[in-house]
Formats: C-alpha cells, structure tokens, sequence
C-alpha cells in the first residue's frame, strides 16, 4: 500500500498531502504510541527510532548529522526498498519516511520542522539523504524544495 502512494511520485499536491499528514500523525504518535519525551530521554530517544525504522524494513536508518541548538537534522537512509523498488523516476520518492522523520523531530526541537528528500537512490544516487530544519531556512528558488514542501506564510 506504502509503495502505491509512492508511485505517485510526479503528483506533487498529492505527495505534500501524503507528507503533512504522516507529519501530523508522527507528531501525535511520539508520545502516545511510542511512549518517547525527549525532555526525559534526550537523543537516545532518537535512537530508538533509528532502530524502530531499521528494523521495520524502511533501510538502514542513521541520524547524520544533528544540531539542536538550530533545529537542524540530516538523516540518511541506505538501501532503501521504496527507492529501490522505484528506481529510474525523476523526483525523489520516500514522502512517508520525510513525514516520519518532520514529526519526530518537530517533537524532539519542540519546534516545527520540514523535511525534504535531498538526495534520493531511487534517482540512482547511492543512498538517500533526508535534510530537516525550520521552513524558512529551506531555499524555495530550488524546484526540489518546492515539489516536498509548502512556503510558510
């Protein structure tokens, strides 16, 4: 079901639907769900979402690069099935894992973030890259930029 929506990669109003909503649903499920408060557990409640997402097929999942005090994250994924399943499209593909990863780390910098797939394997590039940080910061002049998120006004 995950790969159909995926598919849908050229439909850019429909991916950024697809990705707000898992956003807003990651964001309620942190705590429910997941049972997680960063303010208690910090970065290893990072962690274990690395692993969670790891371990339930999504690829190998590892924070890269991380600076809180900016509200900043990238997040790399390798050997990744969407992506691999997808290869040879245009655009990057992974919405829902963007979605995963804005509404986690909107929780963790108790801020909110976006997520855009900067590098994707499916555009045979060698492992997807996954750069988070506020809305503002991202460069909408990039076509990349605008198809996976919308201008905060």
């Amino acid at each position: 079901t995950l790969l159909s929506f995926e598919k849908l990669a050229n439909d850019s109003d429909f991916n950024k639907k697809f990705y707000y909503g898992v956003k807003e649903s990651m964001i309620k499920s942190v705590r429910g769900e997941f049972g997680i408060d960063f303010k208690l557990e910090g970065e290893a409640g990072l962690l274990l979402f690395e692993q969670f997402f790891s371990a339930s097929g999504f690829g190998l999942v590892s924070l890269g690069d991380l600076d809180k005090k900016n509200s900043r994250a990238i997040i790399v994924v390798n050997n990744s099935p969407i992506a691999d399943a997808l290869n040879g499209v245009n655009v990057p593909v992974d919405h829902f894992l963007r979605g995963v990863f804005a509404g986690v780390l909107t929780v963790f910098f108790d801020k909110q973030v976006d997520c855009v797939e900067s590098d994707c394997a499916a555009l045979n590039q060698q492992r997807c890259n996954f750069v988070i940080k506020e809305n503002h910061e991202f460069d909408f002049s990039n076509q990349l930029v605008r198809q996976q998120i919308k201008v905060n006004e």
